[in-house]
């Protein structure tokens, strides 16, 4: 059973007299619990709808083409809750006093399915597989970490087997296509152990489509919490080259790399961005595989057209964290600061709220951006990284843009995942200029 928010006007269900606030119940007899469900089921021609309707049960018998919505918008899924206890949880990594969405863990395959949240998987039950495979919830993002059974065992906290490999299988053999992710830390699931899991997850190829890489990150507030620490420069490195020859092996057997490692690798360690080659199809590019080749193979495709010169001097400040810096310095900003007349100045914030080990920009908290910046010329305007905020326009220390504009007294534009916005950004602020100068 699931609320009805809302009737798309003109829709089967507007025309069938269903309002919101009404109850879907059932579609030919399959109970409905999430959107899913209903999308799912009500896909047939014929339907047997039934609503509650105050406290009445009401069936709707419809006939209908099969590509033809009927029009219910349906209450958001409550979030499934994840009763793992990995020791590199992030949420364990955040300080006291955030706010209380902030020490969720969510554990649920169908934000996985919907929006590429990556789940362990370790409480599915043969029913949520079965579901899986029944309505199609592919692709689906899976952490692994490990699949010797004693390290992922520890890395998630729990005390028993889980059965991952065997729940892949099922997955695999219905045409479930999956990603994997292992977060790699070191001295517990690198070396041998990391050699196994790729090996075993290579088995399930093409099912298991991409693995993905990570290192571990490591806040400053891990009070009691199992001892970790980040690579080294030189491990980082090291990686790089033993996660090449697996690679290779993948090319020769699989036909593809099957294994790609995230930004962070050759950033932290001083090595160039691989071409576009190395990832394939870019399959876990929202997880920072591949993400800064993306953005700079987009901006070299664009840049041709930018202006040589604007009509009057512009100066913007663009805030970026700690590790995309150069990169970002580079192959964007030095680039767009040979256009007469522009001058981007690019920031680095370290990151004090979590410590400075944390380097990406969507972990960046407005407060570390403003006394870093608040003494600067700032010029007309202020870039802001995208991910810094959340769904209801929150800085993770609950600040909004209108907070950090008012306290810095300039306009502030957090620009989105294509490059392509921040150009469009930085031509409207020099519209505005050239027309209050005119």
């Amino acid at each position: 059973m699931v609320k009805i928010i809302n009737i798309v006007p003109g829709s089967i269900a507007a025309e069938l007299g269903i309002q919101a606030g009404d109850q879907l119940l059932s579609i030919n007899g399959h109970e409905i619990n999430d959107r899913l469900d209903y999308r799912f089921y009500q896909a047939d021609e014929e339907l047997e709808v039934l609503i509650r309707q105050s406290d009445a049960e009401v069936l709707f018998e419809i006939e209908k083409d099969a590509d033809e919505d009927l029009g219910l918008e349906l209450e958001e899924m409550k979030l499934m809750s994840c009763g793992n206890n990995c020791v590199f949880c992030f949420v364990y990594q955040n300080p006291k006093g955030m706010r209380k969405a902030l020490y969720f863990k969510d554990e649920d395959y169908r934000y996985s399915f919907l929006y590429g949240h990556y789940v362990t998987m370790t409480t599915l039950k043969q029913k949520d597989l079965d579901r899986i495979v029944e309505q199609r919830l592919s692709p689906l993002y899976i952490s692994v970490h490990a699949t010797d059974l004693e390290v992922r065992k520890f890395l998630l906290g729990i005390k028993r087997d889980d059965h991952l490999l065997e729940k892949i299988r099922f997955l695999t053999q219905n045409g479930i296509e999956l990603h994997a992710q292992i977060v790699l830390v070191p001295e517990v699931n690198d070396g041998r152990v990391f050699d196994r899991t790729v090996e075993d997850l290579k088995r399930f190829f093409p099912g298991i489509r991409s693995v993905a890489v990570v290192p571990v990150g490591i806040t400053r507030h891990r009070h009691h919490l199992t001892p970790l620490r980040i690579h080294t420069r030189e491990e980082l490195m090291n990686e790089i080259e033993h996660v090449e020859r697996l690679r290779r092996q993948c090319r020769q057997e699989l036909g593809v790399n099957f294994i790609y490692l995230a930004d962070e690798f050759f950033i932290k360690s001083g090595q160039p961005i691989p071409e576009a080659g190395y990832y394939d199809a870019f399959y876990q590019i929202e997880n920072g595989v591949g993400e800064f080749r993306d953005m700079i193979d987009r901006f070299n495709e664009i840049k041709s057209s930018f202006p040589r010169r604007l009509a009057r001097p512009l100066k913007l400040t663009w805030i970026t964290g700690t590790l995309a810096y150069q990169t970002l310095l580079k192959y964007i900003v030095n680039p767009l600061n040979q256009i007469e007349n522009l001058e981007i100045d690019l920031i680095p914030v370290v990151n004090h709220f979590y410590g400075p080990a944390i380097e990406v920009s969507g972990l960046l908290v407005a407060e570390d951006i403003y006394r870093q910046i608040k003494d600067r010329a700032l010029g007309k305007a202020v870039f802001l990284p995208p991910r810094v905020l959340n769904e209801d326009g929150l800085f993770l220390d609950d600040w909004t843009v209108d907070d950090l504009e008012r306290k810095l007294g300039k306009k502030c534009h957090v620009y989105q995942e294509e490059i392509e916005d921040i150009v469009d950004v930085m031509n409207a602020v020099a519209s505005t200029e050239l027309k209050q100068g005119a």
